[in-house]
């Protein structure tokens, strides 16, 4: 309570000092436009005023607004590409700017691991993006926004469920066995960005090479992704206004068959096996025409559960301004979305399980100049998040989370034949069926609509205070800066639930036509009863740091030197913690010769005393050989071109939630885990060479060839124990032997990235980027153990890439019994084959097929390719710009529910085979049905199929109108706009029931979306 105090009184004076200085300083308005030699507007130009860190940028039209202090203020106008210019304010009010073109004037700021740098300098493997992006893609969670945009960077959507989305961020691919998410930072801090309202984003950033993240150290080795926040300008107050309508639809659905086409189906399962049909003429003519629902039902339960859309709602209003002495940017957010299934209000007790969540976020950035030489800073943010969802199974702690709790829905769905059961009894009693597979609970209509609601409610504010302070009075160029953070998020859920009572519809024996309705299963129809679920972290982060700056005549130096400390508490578990020292030196001479120096020196309480810190260091070099004169002379097509290298090390402690390995635990009188004092984290040493180039005035491009080579991963000591010894049987069984520092893993690959920007005059420009990577692993070493040699392949992981798949190559399918006489014996396999089987071959030669024959199949399910392509257009107030992203080199295996005929039939098995068609020469593309064995079931490469796929991410096209009708309403631009997310899919799967994106087939279906918006800039 005494910090929260504390806090308070500081943001409080904070604030009271921020609005006294609104009225303190008296402020004369510049107003201009920025063009190039052609006389085409630039945006993004930055304007700053000299002396101070007061500025703004310029509009899409090249248009600015700022505030000096006083006429001797001098303006400084700088863009990547433009050299730049310092003009004196004077008594002029309109100041009109041509920036001419230059290779050598590269001042764009590049965010790097605490600080920036000028991109001219930059000697990392750093991709950056603005926030446009994110503003073009219509998706409740702005990491959707990110896959083929920047290369290098895999993101992937799994789910969709409403404000809890899952995503995963892989940086250059996997390199590990073990965690292998990246570093997320928000404004220089650990936080997660994928809630963020995307208005109140400015620049994402990733990290790839041990150069750009050695800062990190011992968090490292997985690359960093950077996010920083929007801040304000001197000038006017601009006032921004943003409202979108959003529905939504999932990209792909499972087409389940019919209950005509199920007693079809489930007769021919039936005749295959010598047995008698279970659907006669009567039932099958009933479920032909639907005309006796009641006793012989017809549903589309994907159909009757799943909504084909729903809506999003999504507004934003921000303010920025300021002053030369004290800025400001303030946000607030507003997100509706509604959930895929269709749910009703439960009268008896009132409640609504509809799945549904509301956000509300909000940010206020403060940076004040106190005086010359000291600035502060103040960042306050947060959101808070109401989540309601049905119980779906009451009673078991286990399925109170979106990920559990729908999987067991969307598997109800997908299991239950489509001519089970309806949903009620004239009463209002749900239906169910002992002939249902799996739990005779799971009614998909019991469980959204019956079981109760859940009400999840998630509150987090996070705070940033800094001060910088110039101590140019010890040697010009030097500073100190603190920064220090504090983030505290809550999780309160309540819970309501009841379970119901279930009848089954039987015929009236005294009434042929007639249905009775009688109670099944063990449960009852209870109240509904409460109980509440807190969950709550904090986190605290302090950065201490001395800086320095200096220019010698043709030499640039820099150096930095931090401390930090950074601390989580997760509800009452001990504290994660994290403290360290942190260096940097750059050294550049005549913008030509480039140097860099990194180290991190950190570590963490996840290691045994006396291994608990590490060093990472990192060196880095560039040359910008379009300075020198021989290539200005040779080459004058050429006008930038930088080469760069890096080499260094940098850790991983990520070991998939494990804490504390280095200890010896005892269960009682035995030991329940043997400790590791030797302990440490991954080493990764990364190289990178990488290229820049900008040539023919409008082209640009990069690319860079990477290498790493982790060792010292995490692993089980499988390879590592002697059969017999006592690592065989309970202790080895039970799995409580240490975990060692023995994997090696390498990867490599490269990254390319290309562009070209056209302005054909004041009102038309066109940009394109493509981008595409490519990384490849290969496991050097994991503790296998080598299999016998009577196996085709004696390793399954050494020499292979991670997650590479393994199964049975097969050759079509058996079409008599003749094949399968003068074909290999398979039954070592599974279940004697069949007709209509898969035929698999017999790869050791050994004349049989069985777990020996095994091989490599496919690729992993992570791609070794990535890429994408942005196109924007824009010309006279219209725009059009659209977004491709893709990969390749991924296989995935089409198994469970919502292929295989484990329960139920879909559209697919219409085409399996059987003596009929076969005999008719009709298509077959699927084994012969039978859901009680798995002699075609195994893993195979006829399951193993091609998971690339390329998607229209997203495009959008935009009016804005002329500035003559915005004046009208007193606005300074008017905007209208119509967007999409995920419009397009092309993939090879056989049958499109699911999201390629997706690996689980019982996950949360993912959207498509269609959005309208309306943007009013004051």
């Amino acid at each position: 309570m005494k910090k929260i105090r504390m806090f308070k009184s500081l943001l409080l004076a904070v604030l009271c000092g921020l609005t006294f200085s609104f009225s303190l300083y008296a402020q004369v308005v510049v107003t201009g436009t920025v063009t190039s030699e052609d006389n085409s507007p630039i945006s993004g130009v930055s304007v700053q005023v000299v002396g101070t860190t007061g500025g703004t940028t310029t509009s899409d039209n090249g248009t600015y607004t700022i505030s000096v202090p006083d006429a001797n203020a001098v303006l400084a106008f700088s863009f990547v590409g433009y050299s730049s210019q310092e003009i004196t304010v004077g008594t002029q009010r309109v100041i009109n700017v041509t920036l001419l073109g230059s290779a050598t004037e590269l001042e764009e700021a590049v965010i790097v691991g605490y600080g920036t740098q000028k991109k001219a300098s930059v000697v990392a493997a750093i991709s950056t993006m603005d926030a446009a992006g994110l503003r073009q893609t219509p998706a409740s969670n702005i990491g959707i926004a990110l896959a083929g945009r920047l290369p290098g960077l895999t993101a992937i959507q799994r789910s969709g469920v409403p404000g809890g989305e899952m995503m995963e961020f892989y940086i250059r691919g996997r390199s590990t066995v073990n965690g292998q998410q990246p570093l997320i930072l928000v404004d220089g801090v650990p936080r997660d960005f994928t809630a963020l309202d995307p208005r109140e984003v400015a620049t994402i950033s990733v990290l790839k090479d041990a150069s750009a993240t050695a800062v990190y150290g011992v968090r490292g080795a997985n690359g960093v992704i950077l996010i920083t926040t929007r801040r304000g300008h001197s000038g006017k107050p601009i006032i921004d206004l943003t409202a979108e309508q959003t529905w939504q639809a999932p990209t792909r659905m499972p087409q389940m068959a019919n209950a005509y086409d199920y007693a079809l189906l489930r007769n021919q399962v039936e005749e295959q096996n010598g047995r008698q049909s279970i659907y006669d003429d009567v039932a099958l003519e009933h479920y032909r025409l639907g005309n006796s629902p009641d006793l012989y039902p017809v549903r589309d339960y994907v159909g009757d559960f799943m909504k084909e859309g729903f809506p999003m709602r999504r507004l934003n209003v921000n303010v920025s301004g300021g002053n030369d002495r004290m800025r400001y940017f303030t946000t607030v957010g507003y997100l509706f979305q509604e959930g895929i299934f269709k749910t009703e209000k439960f009268d008896e007790y009132d409640y609504d399980p509809t799945s549904k969540a509301n956000r509300v976020n909000f940010r206020s950035n403060f940076d004040i100049d106190i005086n010359k030489s000291l600035s502060m800073f103040l960042n306050v943010s947060g959101y808070m998040q109401k989540k309601n969802d049905p119980v779906v199974v009451p009673n078991n702690g286990a399925y109170l989370d979106d990920v559990n709790a729908y999987s067991v829905v969307i598997g109800s769905l997908l299991q239950t034949p489509s001519n089970y059961h309806n949903d009620l009894t004239p009463d209002g009693e749900v239906l169910s069926t002992p002939l249902k597979g799996g739990n005779i609970n799971n009614v998909p209509y019991g469980m959204l609509n019956r079981s109760g609601f859940r009400n999840t409610l998630t509150n987090q504010v996070t705070a940033s205070l800094g001060a910088e302070q110039k101590l140019d009075f010890i040697t010009d160029g030097l500073s100190a800066k603190v920064v220090v953070s504090y983030d505290a998020t809550s999780i309160n859920q309540q819970v309501r639930q009841r379970t119901y009572q279930l009848y089954e519809a039987r015929p009236d024996p005294d009434d042929p036509t007639g249905v009775i309705y009688q109670p099944t299963g063990t449960n009852t129809n209870s109240s509904l009863s409460d109980s509440q679920n807190q969950s709550q972290w904090n986190m605290t982060n302090i950065d201490a740091s001395f800086n320095y700056s200096r220019t010698f005549g043709a030499h640039d130096v820099t150096g930095l030197l931090l401390f930090n400390r950074y601390q989580r508490v997760i509800n009452i578990e001990l504290p994660y913690n994290y403290v360290g020292y942190v260096g940097r030196a750059t050294y550049g001479y005549d913008n030509r010769y480039l140097a860099e120096v990194n180290f991190g020196y950190n570590g963490s309480e996840q290691f045994a005393p006396g291994h608990k810190m590490g060093f990472f260091p990192s060196v880095s070099a560039g040359w910008v050989a379009s300075e020198e004169d021989f290539i200005k002379d040779g080459l004058p097509w050429l006008s930038y071109a930088k080469l760069r290298a890096s080499y260094g090390q940098v850790g991983n402690d990520n070991m998939n939630g494990a804490r504390f390995a280095f200890l010896t635990l005892w269960n009682g009188s035995y030991e329940s885990q043997i400790g590791n004092n030797e302990l440490a984290w991954e080493k990764a040493n990364k190289s990178n060479i990488g290229l820049e180039m900008r040539f023919f005035n409008n082209f640009s491009l990069e690319a860079d060839v990477f290498y790493e080579k982790r060792d010292n991963i995490l692993i089980s000591a499988t390879g590592l124990v002697p059969t017999g010894m006592f690592g065989t049987g309970g202790v080895f069984v039970s799995g409580i032997l240490p975990r060692v520092n023995a994997g090696k893993i390498e990867n490599r690959g490269f990254e390319l990235v290309g562009g070209y920007q056209k302005s054909f005059n004041a009102d038309t420009r066109l940009d394109v980027r493509v981008n595409g990577a490519f990384n490849r692993n290969k496991v050097l070493y994991l503790s296998e153990v080598t299999l016998p040699e009577e196996y085709a392949y004696n390793l399954r992981s050494t020499g292979y890439p991670l997650g590479q798949q393994w199964g049975y190559k097969t050759a079509g399918f058996f079409n008599s019994q003749a094949e399968i006489d003068n074909w290999y014996d398979q039954s070592p396999v599974g279940a004697n084959p069949k007709v209509g089987d898969l035929k698999y071959m017999d790869i050791n030669g050994d004349g049989v097929v069985s777990e020996f024959d095994m091989a490599p199949i496919g690729a992993p399910e992570m791609p070794e390719w990535t890429f994408g392509a942005a196109f924007s257009f824009q010309t006279k107030g219209f725009d059009i710009s659209m977004m491709w992203q893709g990969v390749a080199n991924r296989s995935y295996f089409l198994a469970g529910q919502r292929i295989w005929e484990t329960y139920n039939f879909n559209e697919w098995h219409k085409e399996a085979w059987s003596q009929e068609r076969y005999d008719a020469g009709l298509p077959i593309t699927y084994p012969r049905l039978d859901p009680g064995s798995n002699a075609s079931k195994l893993p195979s490469d006829f399951w193993y199929r091609d998971g690339s796929y390329i998607r229209l991410k997203n495009a959008e096209v935009g009016y804005t109108l002329p500035e003559g009708l915005s004046k009208r309403i007193g606005a300074t631009s008017v905007r209208l706009y119509a967007n999409g997310l995920n419009l397009l899919t092309f993939d090879r799967y056989p049958v499109k029931y699911q999201d390629p994106e997706q690996n689980n087939e019982l996950m949360y279906p993912v959207f498509k979306a269609y959005n309208f918006g309306l943007n009013v800039t004051f």
